[in-house]
């Protein structure tokens, strides 16, 4: 889809299975199947073209589902159900399933819930967790069958881009390496559209009041670089909008150089944490809280509650009462390490 998250975690995963065996073919289902072939030089399968996906996994030895959040009908039933049925299919075509570094929920109704629970006891050999939040959720749908193991997201591990890739970044955006910036990464979701200017008002506070200057970061460059430009609407003078970093490794190393990050997606959380910065999240899913609370620093406020005070505020403390970056980054490490949960039940399996 274009989202650099979703890419972060492809990449990781396909790094895992073919560090552990270097030659293990491995096919992606994907809406985007010739990038995908090129970028990864893998084979890749339509999403929906469920003949050539059920031939495939008749080949397979692995079926791995995950990362992200997959199992939720926030997004729509259909979503939910379609996941449901790749995980039934795989293990009645004879593989072995793993659920991989993933999130769970919110799964809302009670027969979906009942539903989850069957697919996953009777589908699924392991379940490796992003967040402890997905463990209750899992013993709310009542999951007892397969091995779950708390790990982290998969994106944790990608090394960042060099530096001299990344100061020449900087520079074609007018940025300067030594700057002092805030940045908003942010993106299109029911109810935003009203909360823009209080997105505005927070950008203008940190440059008049705190010294840094906006800047805007896409993460999937359409519906992000569309929440942007709702949002720098009522500000004077452009700012900075990063909407054309393609690789997740980059976007780490350029947020490296910011000071302060509000972000409503996640994986912009996750590439921030990995240079200690101060963050503020803005949650339109739970798996953004569930992220902060595991990580255990970061501010957070639901966007239904988003105004333009208590985000200033929120700035404000995330940016004042921060540990030096050395400690958060140790914080981060640690998650860092959890990831080999990940890896470990890929290899028992595989193996």
């Amino acid at each position: 889809h274009g989202n650099a998250g979703d890419d972060a975690i492809l990449k990781s995963v396909i790094q895992a299975v073919q560090g552990l065996y270097r030659h293990m073919p491995v096919t992606v289902l994907a809406k985007s199947t010739e990038s995908i072939k090129s970028r990864y030089r893998v084979n890749s399968i339509y999403t929906l073209h469920l003949g050539r996906m059920l031939r495939a996994m008749g080949r397979s030895k692995l079926y791995i589902n995950g990362g992200g959040t997959l199992i939720q009908n926030a997004t729509s039933q259909r979503s939910l159900w379609y996941y449901l049925f790749t995980l039934c299919a795989a293990k009645r075509l004879g593989n072995k399933v793993d659920m991989y570094g993933c999130g769970i929920g919110p799964v809302s109704g009670k027969r979906n819930m009942r539903l989850v629970g069957y697919v996953l006891n009777s589908s699924v050999d392991t379940i490796t967790l992003r967040e402890k939040d997905s463990m209750r959720e899992l013993e709310r749908f009542g999951v007892t069958k397969p091995q779950v193991l708390l790990s982290s997201d998969p994106a944790l591990v990608l090394p960042p881009a060099g530096e001299k890739e990344t100061l020449a970044c900087l520079a074609a955006h007018g940025l300067e390496p030594g700057g002092r910036y805030i940045c908003f990464m942010l993106r299109t979701w029911p109810g935003f559209e009203e909360k823009a200017p209080a997105f505005a008002a927070c950008a203008a506070y940190a440059q008049e009041k705190l010294g840094l200057t906006p800047v805007f970061l896409s993460l999937n460059r359409t519906p992000d670089t569309r929440a942007a430009q709702l949002a720098c609407a009522s500000l004077k003078g452009p700012y900075p909008l990063l909407e054309d970093l393609d690789r997740p490794e980059l976007i780490t190393s350029v947020l490296g150089h910011m000071d302060l990050v509000v972000s409503m997606r996640l994986h912009g959380l996750i590439f921030s944490s990995l240079s200690g910065l101060p963050m503020v999240g803005v949650s339109y899913d739970p798996k953004i809280g569930s992220f902060l609370r595991y990580l255990g620093y970061g501010e957070c406020i639901g966007l239904q509650d988003v105004t333009a005070s208590n985000l200033q505020e929120a700035v404000g403390r995330a940016l004042e009462g921060a540990p030096s970056r050395e400690e958060l980054r140790a914080r981060t490490q640690l998650l860092i390490d959890r990831q080999k949960e990940n890896v470990d039940a890929l290899q028992r399996l595989l193996g």
